[in-house]
């Protein structure tokens, strides 16, 4: 007997992604998604009308912290949905469950506008086909993270135009100026996340615990599988850095858990914000500290470290099947 079709949905919480969003959205519906919803987080760039046109996505702002209040097992969201957009992110999530619930959708996918998922580095991903081979009683698949190596000032559409991906987060470390001490710092070259995103069953009835990870209502741990990856194209160009922070202007200086946010990113938070500097400052500043050389762009490639020492595994992992995808789409 043939096995139904599953259908995919995902969801996006956005603040100023219109550079990403319509690219982002285009290359999920390439691959296999059905259905994607996009919540509107105190947008004022114009991504709301540059995705109009397409029938699949479904439009809002973030939802209300009245609408879920009378949830306990989300509390954790809606007493700190103000202060953290993590928060306002997992209560979009939740709400995504309950029309995917509604629409039949069989597994949902939260992910960033500069984030997309990739089931093979070769040829362009199947998601009906990743999904359907994975066992029916798995409720969660994890998705682990490469980050975009950043190699121009520039990019058109970075997802159409970068095939290179960090791997291992501490391989290389670079030095940093910090203008407000007027010394550099040293940091890992990985700038983003490491937890990876997930997808959900939608009838295993799981919650999100933070925008990383899911629990069920009563804490225990969902059957999960890891595969697959996501590719974070995190700060990749000048104008993404300064735009990605300047997002990140009001975020505290703790996540939502309570733990400090890494100290690489609040010093990138007030660089954008608070330095005085001008945006060709910033782009320059930019150019000289976040992005790669081409001499060190050679020394990844080669996966050779200290005295000729080869790197295991790679520290870079080649990518072409998501501009395969784009060439597809006549990009």
């Amino acid at each position: 007997m043939l096995k139904p079709t599953v259908k995919i949905a995902i969801v996006l919480t956005v603040k100023n992604e219109v550079r990403l969003l319509r690219n982002n959205l285009l290359y999920h519906k390439a691959i296999g998604v059905d259905r994607a919803f996009v919540y509107f987080d105190n947008t004022t760039d114009k991504g709301k009308e540059s995705i109009a046109d397409l029938d699949f996505v479904n439009t809002s702002n973030s939802v209300s912290t009245e609408k879920y209040a009378s949830l306990p097992y989300l509390k954790k969201f809606t007493s700190q949905a103000v202060e953290h957009h993590t928060a306002r992110q997992c209560l979009n999530t939740y709400d995504a469950q309950v029309k995917c619930k509604e629409e039949g959708i069989d597994w949902l996918i939260s992910i960033d506008a500069d984030e997309l998922i990739c089931t093979d580095f070769e040829m362009p991903s199947n998601l009906k086909s990743f999904f359907n081979a994975i066992p029916n009683d798995t409720e969660l698949v994890d998705f682990r993270t490469l980050e975009v190596l950043q190699q121009k000032e520039r990019y058109n559409n970075v997802f159409a135009e970068e095939s290179n991906f960090k791997v291992n987060k501490q391989v290389f470390y670079l030095s940093i100026k910090n203008p407000f001490t007027k010394s550099k710092q040293k940091f890992p070259w990985w700038y983003g996340h490491t937890m990876g995103k997930s997808a959900i069953r939608i009838d295993s009835n799981l919650i999100p615990h933070n925008v990383h990870r899911y629990k069920h209502i009563d804490g225990a741990s969902p059957n999960r599988v890891v595969k697959g990856n996501v590719l974070h194209y995190h700060a990749y160009d000048a104008e993404d850095f300064i735009k990605k922070f300047t997002n990140f202007s009001d975020h505290p200086d703790v996540f939502l858990s309570g733990n400090k946010v890494e100290d690489l990113k609040l010093l990138l938070r007030d660089v954008v914000n608070n330095s005085g500097m001008s945006r060709q400052q910033l782009e320059c500043y930019f150019k000289e500290n976040l992005m790669f050389t081409a001499k060190q762009v050679r020394k990844f490639k080669s996966g050779r470290k200290y005295f000729f020492k080869k790197i295991d595994p790679k520290p870079l992992q080649l990518v072409e099947s998501v501009v395969e995808t784009f060439k597809q789409l006549n990009y």
